[in-house]
C-alpha cells in the first residue's frame, strides 16, 4: 500500500534537500585580482543600469547621422505611435535647414552657438516653439549651432513656396 505524500511532507522534503546540497558545496576559493575583477563587474552592472520605468541611452550607443550637408543628428527618442521625436541637431556654418510647415508643435533649444529663422536670431539659451500650422523659413547658421529638438516624425517636407 503506497501513501501519499502530503504537501506539507513534499516541502518538507525539498527543505531537506536543499539545506544538505547547501551544506555540501564548498565556497570557491578566490585570489585578490578574482575578487577585485568581480566586485567590479558587480558595481559596474549596477551603475549602468537605469532606474527603473527609465531608460538612458549612451552617446557611444548612439551616433551622429548626417541628414544634410553641414548636419548632422542623433536622435535621442521617437515616440513613433504619436509622430514626435526628440533629437540633438548639430549645424556646422553653411549648413541651412529648408523653409518649411509644421503639422505638430515643435520645440527647438538653442544650446549652443547661433541660428537664424529667416531674419528671427536665436542664441544660446534661447527657446523657440512653433505651433502646428506655423511657417519656418530656412534655418541657417553663421557660426555652427547645437540644438534640442522635439518635434515631428518623420520630419516636415520642406515647401517649395512662401507662407499662404
Amino acid at each position: 500500500m503506497s501513501r501519499r505524500r502530503s504537501a506539507d511532507d513534499s516541502e518538507l522534503l525539498s527543505r531537506v534537500l536543499q539545506e544538505k546540497l547547501a551544506s555540501a558545496i564548498k565556497p570557491a576559493e578566490l585570489g585578490t585580482a578574482q575578487r577585485e575583477h568581480l566586485r567590479r563587474r558587480v558595481l559596474q552592472a549596477a551603475h549602468d543600469r537605469a532606474p527603473e520605468g527609465t531608460t538612458t541611452l549612451r552617446a557611444e550607443k548612439n551616433p551622429w547621422i548626417e541628414i544634410a550637408p553641414f548636419i548632422q543628428m542623433r536622435e535621442l527618442h521617437r515616440d513613433t505611435a504619436a509622430g514626435m521625436h526628440t533629437a540633438l541637431l548639430k549645424m556646422l556654418p553653411g549648413g541651412v535647414i529648408p523653409a518649411h510647415r509644421h503639422e505638430k508643435q515643435e520645440e527647438f533649444i538653442v544650446l549652443e552657438g547661433e541660428c537664424n529663422i529667416g531674419s528671427h536670431q536665436l542664441r544660446a539659451g534661447d527657446a523657440h516653439v512653433a505651433t502646428p500650422g506655423s511657417w519656418h523659413d530656412a534655418v541657417t547658421t553663421m557660426t555652427g549651432v547645437l540644438v534640442l529638438l522635439r518635434g515631428e516624425y518623420p520630419h516636415p517636407v520642406p515647401a517649395q513656396d512662401a507662407p499662404a
